[in-house]
């Protein structure tokens, strides 16, 4: 089977590659020759790896009432995420890979995206969100979630300190 890395994605990886402690590419190359990707079979693979040692760093955290959050659009997105500021990462011993089927190519797999950390739900304004369920799923995952606040890696004029998807969450009032 072909694993596919676009240009799109080496260019959306740029600001995850220090959150690895090797770099995403070595990574990638070390799930590729464990195996990871040999069995691949849905239209969509969320595959969850743990390692025995630290992989990189987690990004995304837990917040509180205490902690300082913003939203802002991440460099080449433009949907608004949910950022912590102030606060560091902590070490990971799992990666998550995104893969999708390629479309282009027969018995081929394209990397949509790979971070350290584990399981996560789509944001909030993903327009891959398919239905309702999922977008429950989603506001619940990250109303009490976010990304930590790195400047380099957001859209300059695009931070905002209130939730611009507020609305969504009246599909919360409806469970």
């Amino acid at each position: 089977m072909e694993l596919i890395l676009t240009d799109h994605l080496r260019s959306h990886m740029a600001c995850h590659d220090k959150e690895f402690l090797e770099g995403w590419e070595k990574t990638f190359e070390q799930l590729r020759l464990k195996g990871t990707f040999d069995y691949l079979k849905g239209d969509v693979e969320r595959i969850v790896t743990t390692f025995d040692t630290p992989i990189g760093y987690s990004m995304l955290l837990e917040t509180t009432d205490d902690d300082e959050i913003i939203y802002a659009k991440r460099l080449e997105r433009n949907l608004y995420t949910r950022f912590i500021k102030g606060k560091e990462p902590g070490y990971s011993y799992q990666v998550m890979c995104i893969l999708k089927k390629s479309q282009q190519v027969n018995d081929a797999y394209e990397l949509i995206t790979m971070y350290p950390g584990g399981n996560s739900e789509k944001e909030p304004e993903d327009l891959h969100i398919q239905d309702k369920e999922e977008m429950k799923r989603s506001l619940l995952f990250w109303r009490n979630r976010a990304l930590i606040y790195i400047k380099e890696n957001i859209e300059p004029g695009s931070e905002k300190d209130y939730c611009p998807y507020q609305n969504l969450f009246y599909i919360l009032e409806d469970s």
